[in-house]
């Protein structure tokens, strides 16, 4: 698939302002820390986080975009929570996370 990128040279376009209309939505994900793609959008792990801090734990979430082990061990941690939307939630990013290869090397 071929995604023609707009022009950032348009005069009509401010790349600072909010919500630019030079940025194209389909790239969502290939910004990320991490790697090329991330296997969480921001707003998934910031998701994540509310609902940890529902169940009294802090959550860095732009930390699991770049550091799997602290990612790994939160995801855990949710996926053994009491809350079924959390525990839904970690369960279904922790195998996004596997199938990305982002716990490749961590152990146990």
């Amino acid at each position: 698939m071929v995604i023609e990128l707009p022009s950032l040279a348009r005069p009509d376009s401010d790349p600072d302002a909010p919500g630019a209309a030079w940025f194209d939505a389909r790239l969502e994900g290939l910004f990320s820390l991490g790697s090329l793609a991330a296997p969480a959008s921001l707003a998934e792990l910031q998701h994540f986080a509310r609902l940890m801090q529902t169940q009294g734990n802090g959550v860095e979430a732009t930390r699991m975009l770049f550091d799997a082990p602290y990612a790994h061990t939160l995801l855990q941690a949710g996926r053994l929570s009491g809350c079924a939307p959390l525990a839904e939630l970690a369960d279904e990013l922790f195998v996004r996370y596997q199938s990305a290869g982002q716990w490749l090397g961590i152990v146990n």
